[in-house]
């Protein structure tokens, strides 16, 4: 269970878990071409996904996820960092290359943060997320999701593998919206697991 937690954080987290030009196509106003943040990352923002869990393809969790930003925030680093309600010892700010984690857990006591999703970025950029042992790549700026919430255009399609081979993930996000879909498989013994969500409002 504790890895099916992790790994849905990854894709929400992975929160983290939103960047630029992604718009919404029926209900809502397009976004400018350019956004200075991957996705809002402030007190209260609050995102809602269809979610699904599957242990060896039997389903395992069907339910209406909520991820919301807590009201509380840290100075570290000299920036502003907030955490989504249920993460009390990972936070995320928005920096000027992406989405930022910073993890102040019983391994980094001091704090330790790292780039967890690249923006503004273009197709074939790939980076390390050393906390996670992941490689994060940006397959596609140009994507178009359609899930419960709408049709989203134009949005970043991340991938995530962890170096063992033990995990692997797909992150899509909608910029200035939030992540859309995301989905994972993660493999323990002789189970393999899988998650979805997909996002029904925000």
């Amino acid at each position: 269970m504790r890895y099916l937690v992790a790994s849905t954080l990854l894709v929400i987290s992975l929160a983290g878990l939103i960047l630029t030009g992604c718009s919404e196509s029926d209900t809502k106003p397009s976004t400018p071409s350019t956004l200075s943040e991957l996705f809002p990352i402030r007190a209260e923002d609050m995102w809602v996904y269809d979610a699904e869990r599957y242990i060896n393809d039997s389903l395992s969790y069907r339910a209406v996820d909520t991820v919301k930003v807590d009201t509380s925030r840290i100075i570290w680093g000299g920036a502003i960092w907030y955490r989504y309600l249920g993460e009390p010892t990972t936070y995320w700010r928005n920096g000027v290359d992406g989405v930022w984690r910073l993890l102040l857990d019983a391994l980094h006591p001091d704090g330790f943060a790292e780039k967890y999703f690249g923006y503004p970025a273009r197709a074939g950029q790939a980076w390390w997320v050393r906390s996670d042992d992941d490689s994060v790549s940006v397959v596609s700026t140009a994507e178009s999701v359609t899930v419960p919430a709408g049709t989203f255009d134009n949005c970043y399609y991340y991938a995530a593998k962890r170096n063992d081979g033990s995990r692997r993930a797909s992150v899509w996000v909608a910029p200035g919206v939030g992540i859309v879909m995301e989905s994972s498989v993660a493999f323990a013994g002789d189970d393999t697991l899988r998650a979805t969500r997909r996002l029904k409002g925000y």
